[in-house]
C-alpha cells in the first residue's frame, strides 16, 4: 500500500466518536441493505461519512469506463456544499491532450497512488486540473486506483481545502477504505450498466423486462399500440457500390436522423432491420381518445422531423460518395405483442402482429405512391381529421382487402 507503513496505528481514531464513524462508515460501504443506489447519491453520502470519520474531503472525483456508444468514461465530481456532478466523456476526448495531462491517465497507466501538495514549499502542480484546484482553495490531492474485479483499473481522487492538507493516518485510512470502496462502486456501477447496454441493444421497453426476468419462451403481452416501419431507399445500391465502412456510415446517419425524434417523443426503437427501423409508441391499456390523439400527433411530428433531418443531411454528416439518404415511412395503428421469440439457447425479444406486418406493407407503399409518409386509416382515426387528408384506397401485397391511406395534412400535392 502506498501510505500505510503501520496498519494498526495508521486505523487508530482519536476519539471514540471517529472511531464509531469509521466503523459505521465501513458497514454502510459493505451493506446496501438489498437496495440499489444511484452512484450520484453514493458519492454524496461518502464524501459527508468521511468528513465525519475525521478526513476532510472537499471534492470526491471516480471515473468508470463506460460502455456506450458514444461515451467512453463516465465521470462524478462530488463537491462539499455543491452535490454530484456526472460528466459524460466522448470517445474523442480521450485521445487529447486533457486526458494525456492528467490524473487518471497515470493511475491507468498503473500507478498505486499520486499525491500532490497545492501549497507551501512541497507544492507540485504539474496537471491542469491541479491549477484549477490551487486557485479554488485546495491544499491536498491524492489519486488512487480502483482495481474492478474484470482486471480494470478505474480511477479515485480525494482533495482537501483544510491547511496543512490530508494527515499521514487520514491518508492511510483512505486507502485502507479502497477494498470495500471498489466493491460497493463496482457493484453499483454493474447494474447501472446492464441497465444501460440493454437498453442500448435492445431499447426501453424490452430492456427492463429482460433485467426483470421476462426470459421464458412464452406468450408474451399484447398492447396497444402505434407501429412505425421505416425503410432506407436505395439501399441494395448503396451496398453493392460502396466499401463496409462507407455502408455503416451511411446506416448510422440514417439511425441517428430517425431514432431521434422518435425516442424524444416517447417511442422505443425496437429492430435496426439492416435498412429498416421498426419502432413503437404504445398507447394507453383503455382506449382515451385524448391520450390516443396525442401519441398519434406526437408520433406524426416526429416522423416528419425524422424526414425533415434526412432530408437535410449533407456532406458534414453523410461518408464520401453518398450525396443523400431517403427513406419511406408507414404509421399503423393496432394490437401487437411484445414477446421472446427464439430457439433454446438464442432469443430475441421483438415485435409481432398483424399490425407490425401491415405497417411495412403500407411502407412499401410509398413508392408506388411517391409519398415519404403513408398512414393506414386506424391510425388516421387515432390522430384526427386535421392531422391527415386521404390518399385513397389501395391493394397491399399480402393483406386481404384493399386499405384507405392517408398523408400528412400539410404534405405536398
Amino acid at each position: 500500500m502506498a501510505f500505510v507503513e503501520d496498519l494498526p496505528a495508521s486505523l487508530h481514531a482519536r476519539t471514540p466518536e471517529i472511531g464509531r464513524a469509521r466503523w459505521e462508515l465501513a458497514v454502510w460501504l459493505a451493506d446496501h441493505g438489498g437496495r440499489r443506489t444511484a452512484l450520484a447519491d453514493l458519492m454524496g453520502d461518502l464524501g459527508m461519512r468521511l468528513i465525519g470519520a475525521d478526513v476532510p474531503v472537499s471534492r470526491i472525483a471516480v471515473a468508470l469506463r463506460d460502455y456506450h456508444p458514444e461515451f467512453v468514461g463516465r465521470q462524478y465530481n462530488w463537491r462539499q456544499g455543491r452535490g454530484v456532478e456526472q460528466v459524460d466523456r466522448r470517445y474523442v476526448q480521450v485521445v487529447n491532450e486533457v486526458y494525456a495531462q492528467s490524473p487518471i491517465r497515470v493511475i491507468a497507466d498503473g500507478a498505486a497512488a499520486l499525491r500532490r501538495r497545492l501549497t507551501g514549499k512541497a507544492a507540485q502542480i504539474d496537471f491542469p486540473v491541479l491549477k484549477e484546484l490551487s486557485a479554488d482553495g485546495v491544499t491536498d490531492y491524492v489519486a488512487l486506483p480502483l482495481l474492478f474485479s474484470d482486471g480494470s483499473r478505474q480511477f479515485v481522487a480525494f482533495a482537501s481545502n483544510a491547511e496543512p492538507g490530508f494527515r499521514a493516518d487520514q491518508l492511510a485510512y483512505l486507502e485502507t477504505l479502497l477494498p470495500q470502496l471498489r466493491q460497493r462502486i463496482e457493484v453499483e456501477y454493474a447494474r447501472q450498466l446492464a441497465d444501460r447496454v440493454l437498453e442500448v441493444y435492445l431499447g426501453s421497453y424490452a430492456a427492463p423486462r429482460v433485467l426483470g426476468g421476462e426470459v421464458r419462451r412464452v406468450r408474451g403481452q399484447a398492447i396497444r399500440a402505434i407501429v412505425l416501419a421505416s425503410d432506407l431507399r436505395g439501399f441494395t445500391h448503396l451496398a453493392d457500390s460502396h466499401d463496409a465502412d462507407t455502408v455503416f456510415a451511411a446506416l448510422s446517419a440514417f439511425y441517428d436522423a430517425v431514432a431521434e425524434p422518435v425516442l424524444g417523443a416517447g417511442g422505443d426503437i425496437v429492430k435496426m432491420i439492416a435498412d429498416g427501423i421498426l419502432a413503437v409508441f404504445p398507447l394507453p391499456e383503455a382506449a382515451d381518445a385524448a391520450a390516443d390523439c396525442a401519441i398519434a400527433c406526437g408520433a406524426l411530428r416526429a416522423v416528419q422531423a425524422a424526414h425533415e433531418r434526412l432530408s437535410g443531411l449533407g456532406p458534414q454528416v453523410l461518408p464520401d460518395g453518398v450525396e443523400k439518404l431517403r427513406a419511406g415511412f408507414a404509421l399503423h395503428a393496432g394490437e401487437v405483442t411484445f414477446g421472446n421469440v427464439g430457439s433454446r439457447a438464442r432469443l430475441d425479444f421483438t415485435l409481432i402482429g398483424p399490425a407490425v406486418n401491415e405497417a411495412f406493407r403500407i411502407e412499401a407503399m410509398t413508392k408506388t405512391l411517391g409519398q415519404p409518409i403513408l398512414m393506414s386509416a386506424a391510425f388516421a382515426a387515432l390522430a384526427g381529421d386535421t392531422a391527415v387528408v386521404p390518399a385513397g384506397v389501395h391493394a397491399l401485397r399480402g393483406v386481404r382487402e384493399a386499405k384507405e391511406l392517408f398523408v400528412p395534412a400539410d404534405a405536398p400535392a
